[in-house]
């Protein structure tokens, strides 16, 4: 069986192979064309210079928008002789009225957080005037991460102090509710006991009263003991005034008696002597009785009136003693 193509005529193959060419380049050109459109390839177009100190992500072709609306594109990135970076911006000129000498530049994300790197203008007032081809327009560069977490840094150990304290509040309280339990366990215990402090207090206030009541009494009785004491220290006055006079007869009295005892002394000295010779007087007696009983007659009245006595020893005497012939012989 020949193949299909072979059956063809010349003419039939070209417009084949004519329509399988034509196809792609209608696709192309209706792609170009569209691309065209949203590149704004065929629309007016004028530049705008902008420096920043490092490029933030930034590479040529990021998005230009104002109020979320894309008005041009980064045409170029270059580093420079001083180590900054010189952008070159390509804004549609039908957006030029919107870009003003006030407008800034920020470098933002399409994202809230991530996304595409690309470029923000504030649009200035009404009254600034339009920035023209090539003006350089002022840009507000980003904070860097290093430099929010230098200046988060100072209210994060601010957070952690507030949290250490926020720690030892939470410690003091619950130190307080321990002794908040103890002292609601001590008015438990003084609620126990209240009932016979009630009674304590009701015996004082009754004992309080009994002593009111005996108070006129208790005031009557110190009234007369105030007249009574007001009495003896009268009587202790007036004889403090007759003190002197008996002052002077008991000086009186100590002076006789002191006189009379000089004289008993004296007396006494005197009756030493008298008072020997009388002792001595009676030892004689005695021998001469004893000499008389040995002698007739008397010794027969001594037997007829029975035994003699029993001596007594001789008194000790002291002193002076007689001289007489038979005690000299003794």
């Amino acid at each position: 069986m020949m193949h299909y193509s072979h059956r063809l005529s010349s003419g039939r193959l070209a417009q084949i192979v004519g329509t399988f060419v034509l196809i792609p380049a209608v696709i192309l050109a209706v792609a170009g064309f569209w691309m065209s459109r949203t590149e704004h390839l065929f629309e007016s177009k004028y530049l705008l210079k902008a420096s920043l100190s490092k490029s933030y992500g930034l590479e040529p072709g990021a998005p230009i928008v104002v109020s979320g609306i894309r008005i041009g594109r980064v045409k170029q990135v270059d580093l420079n002789d001083r180590g900054t970076v010189d952008l070159t911006l390509q804004l549609l000129a039908r957006y030029q009225d919107m870009v003003k000498e006030n407008s800034e530049l920020h470098i933002t994300k399409s994202g809230v957080v991530v996304g595409q790197t690309q470029v923000d203008i504030a649009m200035g007032t009404a009254s600034s005037p339009v920035l023209s081809e090539g003006s350089i327009i002022r840009a507000v560069e980003p904070r860097d991460i290093g430099d929010l977490l230098n200046e988060v840094e100072p209210v994060l150990m601010a957070v952690k102090q507030t949290l250490l304290r926020v720690e030892t509040i939470t410690q003091d309280m619950q130190g307080g509710l321990k002794a908040g339990g103890k002292a609601l366990e001590q008015v438990a215990l003084a609620t126990q006991e209240l009932p016979a402090v009630v009674a304590s207090v009701q015996r004082t206030i009754a004992s309080v009263e009994q002593t009111a009541t005996a108070l006129p009494a208790m005031t009557g009785s110190i009234k007369r003991t105030l007249s009574m004491v007001d009495r003896v220290t009268a009587d202790v006055q007036q004889t403090t005034g007759r003190l002197p006079a008996i002052l002077d007869s008991a000086q009186t009295t100590l002076t006789s008696v002191k006189r009379l005892s000089d004289s008993v002394s004296e007396v006494s000295q005197e009756l030493g002597p008298i008072i020997h010779s009388a002792e001595t007087t009676l030892a004689d007696m005695s021998i001469l009785v004893r000499g008389a009983k040995q002698t007739f007659p008397f010794n027969r009245f001594v037997q007829n009136a029975g035994p003699a006595p029993k001596e007594s020893p001789p008194p000790s005497r002291e002193g002076t003693q007689s001289l007489r012939g038979d005690q000299l012989r003794r």
